[in-house]
């Protein structure tokens, strides 16, 4: 017989369904089933999923929701909580625009606790729409159920208004509304069972049968719990959670269902009339063979017409503003090279109108226009936008393609469909502003950012069922811990492609041990092969962004808002499945960086009144250069890790095409496969720079012969094997995916298009093989190229405006106290003092201000902004900043209080202004101001209050002659310098104008192995190190088991602050020492949640600890290469490579680990050679050379490529 399905809730019922699609589809499948529907609650999420996985299988996907209904006139209606099941389904087009309607809706304008529709607005959105009863909880069957106090207590009326309801129903869908008839064997489903057949008689409402479906086989009725536990948060054996009564929630083959509904056996066929009538056709859009609608540009005759351009379609007003900015951008372009631009130009104009692709082109231009217009800070561009010439014309990039030989088939392939992506990078601060004009140009419903889910991922899966099954949690832990650190791990290996792929079972056999010996970990594992990849929640992507002018988008897909999207309007399909029902999609992205520059150029500004223009500034400004090559590049773009560090002292990059390479080079693939080395060596004269033909030089010459982007791919399949660059991007991406007949048919064609253009036939074919090699590993030279821009910039603003830069640097940070810590850090050893802030001197963010030194010699500090004082609000802070700049400075506190308005700044505001200093060199004491900050404030208000009643009197509204505040304050001395310190910590989270350890530093020296506060998760798991600190705070608690006291102290370093658990022998151990003064704590490190914590050894005294070492182990060897300039004094000449007898050296940093001296030493066995092999270990005041008796060759610079290596001068012993 014939059975559908038609109340099943797949697994984007966030962690109540637990019907994985692919393997539901495979189930209907298997039982012979033609047709299913997806009912998931209050929302459409998995709708193109689930429709294409069906069709795939060959089975009939019907549309449906399970919505949330409630009978209030207003949608948005707060009155009640009570809601309605209620499920519908799309017959045809029109009833699945109006589902996405009324889901959006439910969304955007219903939500109360859920996502909610009435019946005003279902009734004018039903066309098109089938609509069933649904389960217990639908509106007929909860007004039969009287049987449930619940439901009486709230206004259940029993047989004749449930009869009303099911008449209203019809009314709204006629024939196409179903009365839902379920037995799963729960009480109150069989107490309505007889009632919904009588309704179905008297009314002639059809009934079906249906099974309420969250699992698909019955043995994972148990798993479903589970993940509604991992969703309420509550344990399995907690007797208050939600739970089913039975295990029939599952999918059941069309014999069972026939066995349950023997007596109504309609009620089955019913079913499949409503599939019959759901003929739903959805035309999705591939880029092959139905490629998406191109987006028009609304405002084009808008626009034109202001410009006083006859001109009303979309490529012709593209094409004139690509021409004027063509005009614009040629006034800084040698004349000779002019024509080249035009022809480029025109050439793009032609693809981009053909492709028809204009009006994505203005929709993108005008929105960078308006942020640029509105100072909104705009990067020079990301990703292969950058090698469009009509891009730059436009100004959506700015970076010239043609001087750094960008491809625009990288962009836009003529010989392949393929949509524009042009992501865009914005200030951080005001990305938000350009989607809110977004939303103003388009439509609120005609932008939406897009949904993303959070999936029950390996690891994590496994810590959620652990918790569930209450799995002690270091057991737990350590079970997680045995999946692999591995990008995409699962639980258990997978085919992909024809290939198998292996998981955490076949690669840590340590798993298999745990699950035969031990009950519990063996039930968490099954039940988290089960759960893995569920969908565990909804968030919002983020940069994506999608953009309908026609339409508002619930015409393409339903939307969604909630919490978790910070209240912004998303798409409820996810990013995968937008361009299939024709959106596309741009991305907006915030960088952190561009704030940083703007910030930096607006004090630059203020400062010395010059307002920098990047596009004047040489990028080969060899001083820019220095500070790159010094590997002093902590704050500049993309380069300030250790790695990228020590990659710009190996490199030492000179020109601009130098850095484009850092950039693609600094990446493991590049580091591991010995490109970097082949950059290194040749670009030093270490190696010889070899082209396999000679048309490759103009190619690979700014790469010294490295073939290094994908560009250099395309160009070099175009130059030998005549390939078209259209062809050549289609190798591109056929190498970039491993593909493997694509590679080998174009294999034959790249030899014979070589040999037609006389080149040798085997050393094409030599040259493709080679070309394969470095394809996997190449970089988007575009992207590389653009954001090289940026790190050339910020490489510049420390190189010439280091304070200003650095300050802005500190303002990005500001809410994240560790990292200004580890900038002022930085700050510091560049030689600049940080200062606290002041209300005469501070502005809201950090800022630069003129100081003298102790000889009268004017210098420039840093100064801490206002704003970052905590518990300081913006408003008040902004009054003064604003009272000051028209005013002068406050020449005393009397004159403050006379000035600023004490209605915003409350004594909760004031106090921290006190602590930091904020109000110092004003007439009293920090203690005294303290002691009398009630009688200030009440001055402040008593002052507020007269100028209010003097306003619009006699005296007019200008008051600025008002006699001064008098103040008779109790002078107290000073706080001694610890209590100011701790004031300072406390409002300000760092130190800035002392530390409490400065008073300790020599005693703090003699220890060795002080590992830093900040290095924690880089020290090796197992290692010991010591840790130097002032406790802070110690929070006792009492164990509930042991009935013991423990605790947790707060300890205090240069650095900033650690966590340390103190167990009873600890605390007891405290007590015989003076915690008034910095302790050592020796300890272990181990790790937890994925996170390294630390393990108390032992505690002692500065004096007891003296003369103590450890010898600090890291994790990795990169963490080894952040090597400082002050190797220069020992005369290494890492420029002179002429003498390949020399010896060379290895630089380390001090705490390197003692295995890589093993690695060292065993590699040299193996590259033996004439070089004698020095040692210099950096420490932070000396560096130290060693000699060894081990002579080797330049070789083994490539077994260690991430270290330097340097020559030495013969006279150095």
């Amino acid at each position: 017989m014939s059975y559908t399905h038609l109340h099943l809730h797949t697994e984007y019922s966030l962690l109540d369904g637990a019907n994985k699609i692919k393997a539901l589809a495979k189930k209907i499948k298997a039982l012979g089933m033609k047709s299913v529907s997806m009912t998931d609650h209050g929302n459409m999420f998995g709708a193109i999923d689930f429709y294409t996985t069906m069709r795939k299988e060959g089975i009939k996907p019907i549309i449906g929701i399970e919505t949330y209904l409630h009978n209030a006139s207003d949608l948005g209606s707060k009155e009640s909580k009570q809601r309605f099941h209620l499920c519908l389904y799309a017959k045809n087009e029109e009833g699945y625009k109006n589902l996405m309607y009324l889901s959006s809706m439910a969304f955007i304008e219903g939500f109360y606790y859920y996502p909610r529709i009435n019946k005003k607005i279902l009734r004018e959105h039903s066309a098109g729409l089938i609509c069933s009863s649904a389960c217990l909880q639908g509106e007929v069957s909860w007004q039969l159920n009287t049987n449930n106090p619940r439901n009486v207590r709230l206004g259940a009326k029993g047989y004749e208004v449930a009869k009303e309801v099911a008449l209203e129903y019809q009314d709204i869908f006629g024939d196409d509304f179903y009365i839902e008839i379920m037995r799963h064997g729960i009480a109150d489903q069989s107490f309505i069972d007889e009632a919904l057949i009588k309704i179905s008689l008297e009314t002639g409402i059809k009934l079906i049968a249906t099974n309420d479906t969250h699992y698909t086989n019955q043995d994972d009725a148990s798993a479903q719990e589970v993940a509604m536990c991992v969703a309420m948060a509550k344990t399995l054996d907690d007797k208050d959670r939600l739970k089913h009564s039975v295990k029939e929630f599952y999918v059941k083959s069309p014999e069972e269902m026939a066995r349950l509904f023997a007596d109504i056996p309609e009620a089955l066929t019913n079913t499949q009339e409503i599939a019959d009538k759901c003929t739903l056709q959805i035309d999705l859009k591939d880029e092959k063979n139905n490629p998406p609608t191109p987006p028009r540009f609304k405002f084009t005759q808008e626009y034109a017409r202001k410009e006083g351009l006859d001109i009303s379609d979309d490529a012709s007003y593209f094409a004139h503003k690509a021409r004027e900015g063509l005009k614009e951008r040629l006034e800084i372009i040698p004349q000779e090279k002019h024509q080249a631009y035009k022809d480029r130009l025109e050439h793009e104009i032609e693809v981009i109108n053909n492709m028809k692709f204009p009006g994505y082109m203005l929709i993108v231009w005008d929105f960078i226009r308006h942020a640029k217009e509105n100072g909104i800070p705009v990067g020079p561009g990301r990703g292969s936008a950058a090698g469009s010439l009509v891009a730059f014309c436009l100004k959506i990039t700015n970076i010239d393609p043609l001087k750094y030989d960008l491809l625009f088939e990288r962009f836009l392939n003529p010989e392949r469909v393929s949509l524009p992506d042009i992501d865009t990078d914005f200030c951080q601060r005001r990305r938000g502003e350009i989607i809110e004009y977004m939303i103003e140009k388009y439509g609120k419903y005609n932008v939406a950012q897009v949904i993303t889910f959070g999936k029950m991922l390996a690891k994590g899966v496994i810590r959620d069922v652990a918790r569930v099954l209450n799995m002690p949690y270091k057991e737990a832990d350590d079970m997680a811990k045995l999946i692999p650190d591995k990008l995409g791990i699962t639980l258990q290996g997978y085919e992909k492609n024809g290939e198998w792929v292996d998981g955490a079972w076949e690669l840590e056999p340590k798993i298999s041990e745990l699950t035969q010996n031990n009950p519990l970990a063996k039930k968490v594992w099954e039940f988290s092969l089960m759960l893995e990849g569920l969908n565990r929640n909804a968030g919002k992507h983020a940069a994506a962004l999608v953009v309908d002018s026609e339409k508002e988008l619930w015409h393409k897909t339903p939307l969604y808002t909630s919490d978790k999207t910070g209240g912004a309007i998303v798409t409820q399909y996810s990013m995968k499945y937008l361009e299939p029902v024709d959106l596309i999609k741009f991305d907006f992205l915030g960088l952190k960086t561009l704030t940083v520059v703007d910030d930096a150029l607006k004090l630059i500004a203020k400062r010395y009144q010059k307002n920098l223009d990047f596009l004047t500034i040489d990028t080969n400004d060899p001083e820019v250069y220095k500070t790159m090559q010094s590997g002093n590049t902590v704050g500049i773009f993309q380069v300030e890790s250790g790695m990228f560090q020590g990659l710009n002292k190996r490199l030492r990059p000179s020109s601009f095409e130098d850095i484009v390479a850092i950039i693609a080079l600094g990446r493991p693939g590049p580091m591991e496969s010995g490109m970097v080395d082949d950059f290194v060596n040749r670009k030093h004269g270490l190696e010889p720079i070899t082209y396999m033909f000679a048309e490759l030089e103009p190619i690979l010459k700014p790469t010294y012969g490295t073939i290094v982007y994908q560009e250099q791919v395309m160009q070099i399949v175009q130059t030998i094997g005549g390939f078209s660059l259209g062809e050549a991007d289609l190798i591109r991406r056929a190498m970039g995916k491993k593909d493997a007949q694509i590679m080998a048919d174009n294999k034959a064609k790249f030899a014979l298009g070589a040999e037609q253009k006389g080149f040798d036939k085997r050393k094409a074919e030599e040259l493709w093989e080679l070309i394969i090699k470095f394809a996997g590993y190449g970089f988007n030279k575009s992207h590389s190229a653009a954001y090289a821009m940026v790190t050339f910039q910020t490489a510049y603003l420390k190189t010439y405006y280091e304070h200003e830069f650095m300050a802005a640097m500190l303002t990005s940070e500001s809410v994240k106290t560790e990292s200004v810590a580890k900038y002022i850090d930085e700050v510091k050893l560049l030689g600049i003092e940080v200062v606290s802030p002041h209300v005469n001197t501070s502005d809201l963010d950090f800022g630069v201000g003129d100081f003298s030194d102790e000889a009268g010699k004017p210098i420039k500090k840093i100064i801490f902004g206002l704003g970052a004082i905590k518990g300081a609000g913006e408003g008040p802070l902004k009054n003064i900043i604003e009272v000051r700049e028209s005013g002068g400075k406050f020449k005393s506190l009397e004159d403050f209080i006379s000035r600023v308005d004490f209605s915003k700044l409350t004594k909760r505001i004031l106090e921290p202004l006190i602590k930091t200093g904020s109000l110092d060199g004003l007439g009293y004491t920090r203690a005294t101001m303290l002691q009398n900050i009630d009688a200030i404030c009440e001055a402040g208000r008593a002052k507020d209050k007269i100028k209010e009643m003097m306003a619009g009197s006699l005296f007019g509204d200008n008051q600025d002659d008002m006699q001064s505040i008098a103040l008779d304050l109790n002078d107290i001395p000073e706080c001694d310098v610890k209590t100011l310190l701790d004031y300072e910590y406390e409002c300000l989270g760092i130190y800035v104008s002392g530390h409490p350890l400065d008073d300790f530093q020599q005693e703090i020296k003699a220890i060795k192995g002080v590992a830093k506060s900040v290095e924690i998760d880089k020290l090796e798991i197992g290692s010991n190190a010591i840790f130097v600190g002032k406790i802070l705070d110690i929070k006792k608690k009492i164990g509930k088991k042991t009935g013991k006291p423990y605790g947790t102290a707060d300890i205090l370093d240069f650095y900033g602050k650690i966590d340390l658990m103190l167990f009873d022998k600890h605390l007891q151990e405290l007590e015989n020492f003076d915690t008034s003064k910095p302790l050592v704590f020796k300890c272990k490190i181990e790790e937890r949640d994925d996170v390294a914590q630390l393990r108390l050894l032992e505690i002692m005294s500065l004096e007891d600890a003296k003369g103590q070492k450890v010898k600090l182990k890291y994790k990795e060897v990169a963490e080894i290469t952040e090597v400082s300039e002050e190797i220069i004094p020992l005369d290494l000449k890492p420029q002179d490579f002429s003498d390949a007898t020399c010896p060379l050296a290895v630089v380390l940093n001090k705490n390197a680990s003692s295995s890589i001296f093993e690695k060292i030493k065993s590699q040299a066995q193996i590259f033996g050679g004439e070089r004698e092999l020095r040692v210099v270990i950096e420490d932070d005041e000396q560096d130290y050379m060693f000699v060894s008796n081990l002579k080797v060759n330049s070789q083994i610079k490539q077994s260690f490529s991430e270290l330097l290596w340097v020559d030495v001068s013969r006279d150095i012993s």
